[in-house]
């Protein structure tokens, strides 16, 4: 199926969209987030994976911040050692917020 150029603008299911903003010298976290018509300058743009979206968005002077999954997948490390630290991480998180931590 051939794409048409509407259907590169329409964000994948479950992003959540963010229109029309200035960003100036701010961090902010890109993934899982589809943005429209908006405009970084001086920001730290931070990227774990997944989905993004950038549709007429412009400014300069930016730094793309790798971290979490896409940080150990920059590194070499194998996919099942970035499971396991980010199922470590969820269970520490977990204990630390007092909930329980289901049986493996």
């Amino acid at each position: 199926m051939m794409e048409t150029p509407d259907t590169e603008l329409r964000p994948e299911p479950g992003l959540e969209i963010v229109q029309n903003r200035e960003f100036i010298a701010e961090n902010i976290a890109i993934s899982g987030r589809h943005f429209v018509r908006c405009s970084f300058n001086f920001c730290n743009l931070i990227y774990s994976g997944g989905p993004v979206g950038l549709v007429e968005c412009g400014g300069g002077n930016n730094r793309l911040v790798e971290v979490g999954p896409m940080l150990e997948a920059l590194r070499g490390n194998a996919a099942e050692e970035i499971r396991e630290k980010m199922v470590r991480y969820w269970t520490d998180v977990r204990k630390g917020l007092n909930l329980e931590v289901p049986a493996e």
